[in-house]
């Protein structure tokens, strides 16, 4: 991934929570040339690829399940002027059946992408410069209880996810903070593996006949970051492919 220069500049600071692979790495990508700065916060102590994404981006280690970790990356943000834009592609999946799942594996995934999700919109809230938008990630399992790449457990915390983001835009609305959610279907990151049957089968039930790119999703996102997209708010917006049709 290399340095954009698009047109569609519209500048701003933002900050991508889990930002240093897969979805997140492409929107910090695609953030370059857009954005004036941005801020990853992600678990690994070193993330050279967003270097490459976005070579003057600053990099954090923070886990989202860690308030007090997302407190400080979004302090380190906001030295560089008030926020702008979030993206939250954090997030683990569960392919697991529903009555064979445990309680810790289902008390894991609802923490992480739940409780991940509430715990950054809290850490951000101070730093929030009027206008900014933040976007969640949900997925194409919120409307399915799971089946793709997810079991139900994931299906629910991703439903609950795009709960979320309706009730902070209503909260946040007074501040003129947007909230909005991006429902990816299946996408060619580490989350989907490297089975190619499973590939082809997913690519397969697309009605575009194959799978996402990263960078396909992270463009919806820009797009909810942008002024383009200044009348949505609590919105969802589906980037499945027709998967669900």
């Amino acid at each position: 991934m290399t340095q954009s220069n698009n047109v569609d500049a519209f500048g701003g600071n933002a900050v991508v929570v889990g930002g240093a692979r897969g979805i997140g790495l492409a929107a910090v990508g695609l953030a370059a040339g857009r954005l004036d700065a941005m801020t990853v916060l992600d678990l690994p102590e070193e993330a050279p690829d967003v270097a490459t994404a976005f070579p003057d981006a600053t990099y954090r280690q923070a886990d989202v399940v860690d308030r007090a970790s997302l407190e400080k990356g979004f302090g380190v943000a906001a030295e560089r002027g008030p926020v702008t834009s979030v993206f939250v592609p954090a997030g683990v999946t569960l392919p697991v059946p529903l009555l064979e799942v445990d309680s810790e594996q289902a008390e894991r995934c609802l923490t992480i992408n739940v409780v991940g999700a509430v715990n950054t919109i809290q850490a951000a809230a101070p730093h929030l410069a009027p206008g900014a938008s933040i976007v969640l990630c949900a997925s194409v399992a919120a409307y399915t209880g799971g089946g793709y790449i997810g079991g139900p457990v994931y299906g629910a915390s991703k439903a609950a996810v795009i709960s979320l983001a309706k009730g902070a835009a209503r909260e946040l609305a007074p501040r003129q903070v947007r909230v909005n959610t991006v429902a990816p279907g299946c996408t060619t990151t580490g989350m989907l593996g490297e089975d190619p049957e499973v590939h082809t089968m997913l690519a397969d039930r697309a009605l575009v006949g194959r799978l996402a790119r990263p960078e396909e999703i992270a463009e919806a996102v820009v797009y909810l970051w942008s002024p383009a997209s200044s009348f949505m708010t609590g919105a969802v917006l589906d980037v499945n492919g027709g998967i669900r049709l």
